[in-house]
């Protein structure tokens, strides 16, 4: 494992490690057996349909390799995406922090795939309980009931065996109800007021209008997600790319500006703030996440063999709880920033993009002779991490006398 890695608590690494389990033999899959190359042959076409080939995604969704890719390599790369989006959005609000402590919790998982989100939220699920019951002598077993929508059949049928496999992992039980059709289907709205959580991953974006200066999704996209954001807290994950970002920080202003005399939703994660995104000035800036997370060993083996990657987990996400009219508009204290970039190449000094708690995009600098161990976050923290800066600097430009520390945990006040 590399140093930088994250390494995911032993309880979810265990829920994610039992379903890549699944695919992996023969007689386990309901996807048939294929050998690493022609796996690895099919995680790249994949890949390209969601990049640079999304116009012919839809054509090729039911092709069986794109199953076979899903199952044997996706669902446990994109599961850890989850995790960490809800290990930051139950930090930042109660909604979601409270849900790991229900007796029974409501899952409505819309575009649900082959498991991925289900999955990962399970294994989140395993190390929030078993931190909170670290010192119990003897725990609840909770009940998870998901109800998942995703139109192809072959994947619904690859999702019940995916999340039974997880749920058992976790040590929960579970109550699985796939309906094999699409998440606009009339009876969501519904079911969304009878969800403690609703997750999407990764399937709005085929719902895009394609603008290559300004992505975005239709007004009924919008209207439809709102609803989901009134009933429940919602998580929604994309992929880090331009048009798919900057569509989904569109939507994010559209449900903090639903209305001017209310907003469909409170966004707790990843923003510091209600404003605007900043972000969306200039075209050409897309706000994500780029976390390194230590790989399975079969994410890991195929990842060499395609070679694309650099080791980190590259996804964009909004996480929200119905807005509460009389509600703070944030707690989140002024000293708070949100690395938005890498660090970028500066002789003598570190440079990078914050997003500030009162909807500021900043250029923030820390001179190499100024560094000390109290402000090495400025330099080490990932891109999307979420900082305190004490004192903040009029100037920007974070002295020997500043302190740059995680975060702490806070709920909606």
């Amino acid at each position: 494992m590399n140093a930088s890695q994250q390494v995911l608590p032993a309880a979810t690494r265990s829920v994610i490690l039992a379903v890549e389990e699944l695919y992996r033999s023969a007689d386990q899959t309901t996807t048939g057996a294929t050998d690493d190359a022609a796996l690895a042959r099919a995680i790249i076409r994949l890949s390209d349909l969601y990049t640079s080939e999304r116009r012919s995604l839809s054509r090729e969704q039911a092709d069986e390799d794109h199953l076979i890719a899903k199952c044997g390599y996706f669902l446990a790369s994109d599961a850890p995406k989850v995790v960490l989006a809800l290990q930051e959005a139950a930090a930042r609000s109660t909604s979601f922090a409270q849900l790991s402590r229900l007796d029974c919790v409501r899952v409505l998982d819309l575009g649900a795939g082959v498991g991925a989100t289900s999955c990962g939220f399970l294994a989140w699920l395993a190390a929030a309980r078993s931190q909170a019951h670290a010192n119990a002598t003897q725990d609840r077993r909770m009940r998870v009931e998901l109800h998942a929508f995703e139109l192809g059949a072959p994947a619904a049928r690859a999702y019940e065996q995916s999340v039974r496999v997880a749920a058992e992992a976790a040590n929960v039980d579970v109550e699985v109800h796939v309906e094999a059709r699409d998440f606009r289907h009339k009876s969501v709205p519904a079911l969304a007021q009878a969800s403690d959580v609703i997750l999407c991953q990764t399937a709005l974006n085929e719902l895009l209008v394609e603008d290559h200066v300004d992505p975005r999704h239709l007004p009924a996209t919008v209207d439809m997600v709102a609803q989901w954001a009134r009933a429940a807290p919602l998580l929604l994950i994309e992929p880090a790319l331009r048009s798919t970002t900057r569509a989904l920080m569109a939507l994010r202003d559209a449900l903090v500006a639903h209305s001017a005399a209310q907003p469909a939703a409170t966004v707790v994660a990843p923003c510091l703030h209600q404003h605007a995104c900043p972000m969306r000035a200039k075209v050409d800036d897309w706000c994500h996440e780029a976390r390194r997370v230590e790989p399975t060993p079969r994410v890991a083996a195929l990842d060499r063999i395609v070679g694309r990657r650099d080791g980190r987990a590259l996804f964009a996400y909004l996480a929200t709880v119905p807005f509460r009219k009389g509600a703070p508009n944030s707690v989140v204290p002024e000293s708070a920033i949100r690395i938005v970039t890498d660090t970028l190449g500066s002789r003598g000094k570190t440079e990078r993009v914050v997003c500030r708690a009162d909807g500021e995009l900043r250029l923030m600098r820390l001179l190499d002779r100024e560094s000390r161990p109290e402000n090495a976050l400025f330099v080490e923290g990932e891109r999307g991490m979420a900082v305190t800066v004490n004192p903040m600097p009029a100037n920007d430009r974070i002295g020997p006398e500043v302190v740059v520390a995680p975060l702490a945990p806070i709920g909606e006040g």
